[in-house]
């Protein structure tokens, strides 16, 4: 079991060390104590590994790397914690994508979490959608080997 207390000794997080997952990537620029935001959900830590949406990241990966979330999964409610320690009480959602949106819905409307939140679009557009990806190799199959193929992805919205 993982007991987590805030900087006034008062109790804030148990979790069971098997249940916690600790992002690698702590966001050292907060000027706060706390590097991490934590996320209590009630989903599992499998569950939490499914696509989030069109990207080839799991939602587990999104919440950790783009907004420094520790998860602490297979609880009985949801909340997130953010760096300066107020708790946001999260509404029940009814599968891992909608909760992670929720989430990044929270925090994007927060004043790190607008950065991040950029940062995590940029990421996006730098990359193809798995719709782009299987498109581009369904092209490719169907294509002789002579061709060149040039693809440019823009932003429709």
């Amino acid at each position: 079991m993982l007991i987590i207390y805030g900087c006034n000794s008062q109790f804030i997080l148990e979790c069971d060390s098997d249940d916690y997952f600790i992002s690698p990537n702590p966001n050292q620029n907060t000027g706060l104590k706390n590097q991490n935001r934590e996320v209590v959900t009630t989903f599992s830590e499998i569950e939490m590994t499914s696509q989030f949406n069109e990207t080839n990241m799991s939602c587990k990966e999104v919440l950790a790397y783009f907004f420094h979330c520790n998860i602490c999964f297979n609880n009985d409610t949801s909340y997130l914690q953010s760096y300066s320690g107020k708790i946001y009480e999260l509404n029940k959602a009814k599968d891992p994508n909608m909760f992670t949106n929720n989430v990044i819905n929270l925090i994007s409307s927060m004043q790190m979490g607008q950065e991040e939140y950029k940062s995590f679009l940029n990421n996006l557009k730098s990359d193809f959608s798995i719709k782009e990806k299987k498109l581009l190799k369904t092209h490719l199959k169907n294509s002789t080997s002579n061709k060149v193929i040039f693809s440019k992805k823009i932003q429709t919205h």
